[in-house]
């Protein structure tokens, strides 16, 4: 079991950690609503990384909290806040909290790149079902070079 300094790191860093998640959902959204691409290639990779990070930590403030004899969820949290804070509890109450308002945040965020994402893709398998569909009415030349004209109608030239 760490212990309680480190603890206490390890709380600062997940709460550091979730404000970069959060920051970098925030240029994921600015990149969706742009369509830039590589940007969003860059930050998915980013993205992926910082999620990680933010499994291990969570998974070891729940460790924590489960071998010191708290629940590892919020009110476990807050338990030790009070009992262990210390002369710091204060500072680790804010950092606690604002750690749970950026993972709310992040989650509103997340949700709404996703929905970002689905409309793109919509839109984009929209997009290439009417090129398909255009690129086979509109056979202008045969296999051998010459013109090929497909009528929907009536023929060229007959009244």
């Amino acid at each position: 079991m760490p212990n309680r300094q480190s603890f206490i790191e390890s709380l600062i860093a997940e709460r550091e950690a979730f404000s970069r998640f959060l920051a970098t959902l925030q240029s994921e959204s600015a990149a969706l609503l742009r369509g830039d691409v590589e940007e969003l290639l860059g930050l998915a990779e980013a993205k992926s990384r910082l999620v990680e990070r933010l499994s291990e930590l969570g998974d070891l403030r729940r460790v924590f909290l489960g071998e010191a004899g708290f629940s590892a969820d919020r009110v476990g949290m807050a338990e030790w806040l009070i009992i262990h804070g210390g002369a710091e509890q204060a500072r680790l109450s804010v950092a606690w909290n604002s750690l749970l308002a950026d993972a709310e945040q992040a989650r509103d965020l997340n949700r709404t790149n996703g929905v970002l994402i689905e409309s793109r893709l919509r839109f984009n398998q929209a997009a290439l079902t009417a090129l398909r569909d255009a690129m086979r009415q509109a056979t202008l030349y045969g296999p051998d070079g010459s013109p090929e004209f497909k009528s929907q109608g009536r023929a060229l030239g007959l009244a």
